[in-house]
This record gives structure tokens, C-alpha cells and sequence, in this order.
């Protein structure tokens, strides 16, 4: 069974001291995962120290050390870490709001298809709900700069995901990533978010209540050691283990070149479905697109299309793509909005705003800006013009 910290101090401190073993490479410490099931089972393994007895009388015969000599460095490194942890402080920085545990490959709890993936993590650290991981997933991916109408299909695609019964699997990033997830939650469905860090540096930090939100019904999981920066080289591993996580990935909107599409093609690596939307060939964040659909993606247009590409049987809501856009349809009274989008809209009369001049005077970033505008412009309380945003209404 995954590992639950909290509950036995010395066992933290051994599992923390295997995990940071992975410097020595994730499939040596993969095959060590799948031979012994703890840290507990390598110190007591007799065969193992046998094995380590029969190495250095075999060195002291044998000048064929080199390889001999980094295996039995391995072992001998791996048994000294875990003999000598200690508990870990950075344990007490995370958040106590939602249980954290350790997934290896032996674990029922492992992402049955990342399983499948040679390139698979060893571990993972789990904030949040075990099962969440064992569900069916779509894993959602675009621009950090999306469109609004980048915005409006990622939030309608990841609506129709939920319908779907599916859980959501996205990277925690700006734009495309985070409206995903928030679309997922404000969907009443679950969300996992996959880190190109340790799970107690939540990357970018902007983002942590969200991850918080998002560890409540779903999942925040990391293959990188706890206190692990983000690193250049961090995101495409994350990338390659967010695209396992599913059978399919879903571009929403992505330039070239882009990280986006560096996910879209590990998941091809892995056997996997891309699915993507058409775009405009004037409109430069489409050209990913574009690229994926003249390489053999999948065609969505509508959010009953992933019923279709997902051999899902679609709910009666998501039969027509006019139903959809009517769920989306603006309530009747400006309070049942949800307070952002109220707040926002009490500063538009019927002169139009540039999307600048609204974020300074709320103070808000501009991806929650953008956001918000958005949600109104697809309900119908607000409308676009050269000169920014006014209400209709």
C-alpha cells in the first residue's frame, strides 16, 4: 500500500532518503521498487547483504571491478541513506489541510497506464485523494498566453471532460493549465495536477491555492524529491508523466515552437491519443494545431466530438454542442455570479474598458483578469470591442 506520512516518523525519514537515491538514476531505483516493497525490506533483505559479502571477495579475486564496483557502490550507498535518515523538516512545511503519500510501482494505487510507460517515474508523491489516480483521465494541455476563445473551449472541453465522468490531468501552469483545472472544479468533477517540482514547492506559487483547491477532491503529484526546484529539464519529465497519466491528450491552443507540443508528442511516443481543435491560419497560438492536425492529431469541434475520439457514451447534455453553450448561458441576476466575475462587472458600464486598465484598478493579475472577462463575454453580460469591454446589460 502507498505510504502515508505523518504517521510514523522513522519511516518518513527512510522513504524520503530512497526517494532522493533517484540522483542515481530512475531506473535503477525503479528496479530496486520492484524488488523490494520498503525501505525497511532493503535493510533486512539477508540476500542482499549476502550479495554485498559475495561482491568484495569477487573485487579482492577479480581487476573486472569497474562495473561490479558502481552496483555494489549503489547498494551500499542505498543501505547507508536509508540506516542513517533522519526525520525531515521539510515535512512540516506542507499543508495539513489534505493526507500526503508515496506511490511506487508496486503500489495498486500507480496510474495503471502510466504504469505502462518505459520511461515510467519509480514514485510519486500524492497530496490529496489516492483514487483520484486510478480513475479515468483526459489530460488537458495549451499556451501559457491562451485566446478568449482559447479560454472559452478550454473551459467548454473540460466541462464536457467532467460530463464524462473523466478526471482531468493537467500541468498547474498559466493559462490553458489553469483554467482546466479551475473549469474541472467549477465543473463539480476532479482535477490532478502534475509538478515539474517537489510537491512542497508548488510551481508557479501564484497557483498554490489552487493547488490546495485542487488537492481537496482530486490530486497534486510530483516525481521529484521533496524540496526539488522547477529546473529547465524538470518540464519535459513532467510533461512525459502527464501525458501518461492518459490515453488521450487534448491540445486546446499551442504555437510553434512550444512545450505544449513537446507533450503532445510524448504522448505519441506512448501509443497515446492527441486530440486537438482547428484554428485560424491567422492566428499564430493555432499554428501547434495546425502542425498536430497535418501530423495525424484528431479533429475536435465540438465537446460531443471527445465523447466520440474517447469511445464514451455521451449524456444527454452533451448530444448537441447548442446545449453545451446553453449551459454556459448567463443566470438571471448578477449576484448568483460568482465574485470575481460580480466584482468585475460592477466597474463596466457602457463604455468600453481595455482589459489593462481593469486588472490595475482591481489589482489583479492578468490571467485572473482575462479570466473572468472571459466567463461574462461566453454568458453574455459583457461584450468586446476595439476599444476593450462593456457591459450589455
Amino acid at each position: 500500500m502507498a505510504h502515508q506520512f505523518g504517521v510514523d516518523t522513522q519511516a518518513d525519514a527512510r522513504w524520503l532518503a530512497l526517494t532522493r537515491m533517484i540522483e542515481r538514476g530512475a531506473d535503477w531505483l525503479d528496479q530496486v521498487l520492484q524488488r523490494w516493497p520498503s525501505p525497511e525490506s532493503i535493510l533486512g533483505d539477508s540476500e542482499m547483504k549476502s550479495e554485498r559479502e559475495s561482491e568484495r571477495k569477487s573485487e579482492r579475486k577479480s581487476e573486472r571491478k569497474s562495473e561490479r564496483n558502481s552496483h555494489h557502490a549503489d547498494w551500499v550507498a542505498l543501505q547507508r541513506a536509508i540506516d542513517n535518515a533522519s526525520p525531515n523538516r521539510l515535512l512540516r512545511c506542507l499543508p495539513k489541510s489534505s493526507c500526503l503519500y508515496l506511490v511506487t510501482i508496486r503500489d495498486p494505487f500507480y496510474p495503471t497506464l502510466l504504469a505502462q510507460c518505459s520511461d515510467r517515474p519509480p514514485f510519486l508523491f500524492v497530496q490529496g485523494d489516492l483514487d483520484s489516480l486510478k480513475s479515468a483521465t483526459l489530460s488537458v494541455v495549451g499556451t501559457r498566453k491562451p485566446s478568449l476563445d482559447g479560454q472559452r473551449a478550454a473551459t467548454d472541453l473540460t466541462h464536457a471532460a467532467v460530463a464524462l465522468g473523466l478526471t482531468v490531468v493537467s500541468g498547474l501552469a498559466l493559462g490553458i493549465d489553469r483554467i482546466a483545472h479551475q473549469a474541472a472544479l467549477s465543473g463539480g468533477g476532479k482535477t490532478i495536477a502534475v509538478l515539474p517540482s517537489g510537491i512542497d514547492q508548488i510551481y508557479p506559487s501564484r497557483h498554490h491555492q489552487l493547488a490546495t483547491n485542487i488537492a481537496k477532491t482530486g490530486a497534486v503529484v510530483s516525481e521529484f524529491p521533496l524540496g526539488t526546484p522547477p529546473r529547465k529539464h524538470h518540464f519535459h519529465r513532467r510533461n512525459r508523466t502527464l501525458s501518461g497519466f492518459s490515453q488521450a491528450t487534448l491540445v486546446i491552443e499551442a504555437g510553434r515552437p512550444s512545450g505544449t507540443l513537446i507533450t503532445a508528442s510524448a504522448a505519441a511516443d506512448q501509443g497515446r491519443d492527441v486530440l486537438t481543435l482547428p484554428w485560424s491560419i491567422y492566428h499564430p497560438e493555432g499554428a501547434g494545431c495546425r502542425y498536430l492536425l497535418d501530423a495525424g492529431a484528431t479533429l475536435i469541434q465540438a465537446p460531443e466530438d471527445l465523447a466520440h475520439c474517447l469511445d464514451l457514451r455521451a449524456p444527454t447534455q452533451l448530444m448537441t454542442h447548442s446545449t453545451v453553450c446553453n449551459a454556459n448561458a448567463a443566470p438571471a441576476q448578477p449576484h448568483a455570479l460568482p465574485p470575481d466575475q460580480r466584482e468585475i462587472l460592477s466597474l463596466l458600464g457602457r463604455e468600453s474598458h481595455p482589459v489593462e486598465a481593469l486588472a490595475l484598478r482591481l489589482n489583479w493579475d492578468m490571467d485572473r483578469c482575462l479570466a473572468c472577462l472571459s466567463a461574462l463575454e461566453v454568458q453574455g453580460w459583457i461584450h468586446k470591442g476595439p476599444k476593450g469591454y462593456g457591459a450589455t446589460r
